[in-house]
């Protein structure tokens, strides 16, 4: 989608349609606007009242849009209501702009940043939101589609319209931002959405170095000899069972020579499993084909570096992918069998469909080389998760309560919510092995499953900073929200963006 910024009048605009956005208290309109009797005259017959999301369809004679589209956003001018909270509101209300202007097939809309937008946020902000909610909303996984309905098509340009010039720049700049931040995540949808066929561990790998190369990112790609060098054998008996062999990326992303320098990187995690059977100790068929999203966390990753790259973020950022498939065959491993990690510690393999610790445990390992300041890792790493919070938000879980504390802040910013689970004592108690240093799953009791799987990533991540989001329940939504369409969510994305470009060194 193209996002233009564009200087002009409400009222002379002439396009296919246009956005106005409009809070419940009727008073907050502009009542200069030739539009004002006509709007009045809804809010008292309760045809449109404002309602959150609420979007209602006007014709108006003599002006230049063919149509003005009425967006709700709710009791805006609520003192209850924080400046998070109401970003989360306007990108919603213009998720449902998107969607009223698709059901009417519509190639463009303009949307009229002037009023409660503009007056809450700033030009900047509010253009900002607004290109990002526009591409999230927008986004549709058509790739594998011979034939589009018109009313499945997304749109195919917007205009930001504003009417004081000497404001362009401010828009311009934030519209950037937002198109940046917005782009990114689709990209790590598309991957997420794309079928495991098309997207091996091999190829996903070829990906994120052509991409990595067009934003001046370092990428190093270790083959199976590369990681046995490594000792990588975690990572390795998981790969073991397919004709697909795994793979292990590392990403690095250095700031502008000008930019303020910083000691150690942070560094990125993310779980690659490009298809995930369980191997030997398989699923059942329920749901399966869903288990292409179990690459979810690479994809965030590799989103994440690329945009805060494109950004020119002034950080040190390393991204690690380790990419496998979980399958079973003469060659998987079993339950039972014993790896070692590339920091020496041996594991053993109680359910092979315990898997992502497993990748994830390498990667870990593979990161104190970096002297990290933190390490932040994303997994579809757990069904009791979705148990816990259902898709509401991504389980937080570390060693380090200043480093989560950031990860909140970031959260509550995007939208992208997180809530904190312990680790306590008894779960790394329970990960205790009798013929290794660890098991990969616990074999008493039941429950607590994403506190114990964040146990033993722990245990891989001791001597730095450290954060666990497990993002089962949100990586893949089972129904269609305002931004984010069912299937591929990019979830991740916006909050590792956020987390980074807030990034302030503590003081000594």
């Amino acid at each position: 989608m193209e996002i233009q910024i564009s200087i002009g009048k409400l009222e002379t605009e002439k396009c296919p349609a246009v956005a106005l956005f409009l809070p419940q208290e009727t008073a907050s309109f502009n009542t200069k606007s030739i539009f004002s009797p006509l709007i009045s005259r809804l809010y008292r017959q309760k045809d449109f009242t404002g309602k959150l999301e609420e979007t209602a369809w006007l014709y108006p004679d003599a002006i230049g849009a063919e149509r003005l589209l009425l967006v709700g956003l709710g009791e805006w001018n609520n003192k209850k209501l924080n400046e998070n909270e109401s970003r989360h509101t306007a990108q919603s209300a213009i998720g449902h702009a998107v969607l009223a202007a698709r059901k009417l097939a519509l190639e463009q809309l303009h949307l009229w940043l002037e009023g409660p937008l503009v007056e809450k946020f700033g030009y900047r902000l509010a253009a900002q939101l607004t290109a990002e909610a526009l591409l999230l909303a927008n986004y549709r996984f058509l790739k594998y589609k011979s034939k589009i309905p018109d009313k499945e098509k997304p749109l195919r340009g917007a205009t930001l319209l504003i009417s004081d010039e000497r404001q362009a720049a401010e828009a311009k700049a934030g519209a950037r931002v937002g198109q940046i931040i917005g782009k990114w995540t689709c990209f790590g949808r598309d991957l997420q959405n794309t079928p495991s066929n098309d997207l091996t561990p091999s190829r996903l790998a070829e990906i994120a170095a052509e991409n990595a190369a067009t934003q001046k990112i370092s990428c190093q790609i270790y083959d199976e000899k590369g990681m046995r060098e490594l000792g990588m054998g975690a990572l390795l008996g998981v790969g073991q069972g397919s004709v697909n062999p795994p793979r292990f990326v590392a990403l690095e992303y250095h700031p502008a020579k000008n930019s303020r320098h910083e000691n150690g990187p942070i560094v990125l995690v993310g779980k690659g499993i490009t298809f995930d059977t369980g191997g030997i100790s398989i699923k059942p068929a329920d749901d399966l084909d869903l288990m292409k999203f179990d690459m979810s966390g690479a994809a965030v990753v590799l989103a994440t570096m690329c945009a805060l790259a494109e950004l020119q973020a002034p950080l040190h950022l390393v991204g690690l992918m380790p990419l496998a498939e979980n399958m079973p065959s003469g060659s998987a491993q079993r339950p039972g069998d014993i790896v070692r990690a590339c920091n020496g510690k041996t594991i053993e393999v109680a359910d092979t469909d315990a898997e992502g610790r497993l990748i994830l445990a390498d990667a870990l390992a593979f990161a104190h080389r970096y002297k990290p300041k933190a390490v932040i890792d994303l997994a579809t790493l757990t069904g009791a998760i979705y148990v816990a919070l259902g898709e509401t938000a991504a389980g937080l879980f570390g060693n380090d309560q200043d480093l989560m504390t950031r990860i909140k802040k970031a959260a509550e910013r995007t939208g992208e919510r997180v809530w904190e689970l312990p680790l306590f004592q008894e779960f790394f108690d329970y990960m205790k092995s009798d013929v290794a240093d660890i098991r990969n799953i616990a074999s008493k009791p039941s429950g607590g499953g994403s506190s114990k799987g964040a146990a033993f990533l722990a245990t891989f991540a001791e001597g730095y900073k450290w954060a666990h989001l497990d993002i089962a329940a949100m990586a893949h939504p089972k129904e269609d929200k305002p931004l984010v369409p069912k299937g591929g969510s990019g979830y991740g994305v916006r909050l590792l963006v956020q987390f980074c470009r807030d990034w302030k060194e503590a003081k000594e």
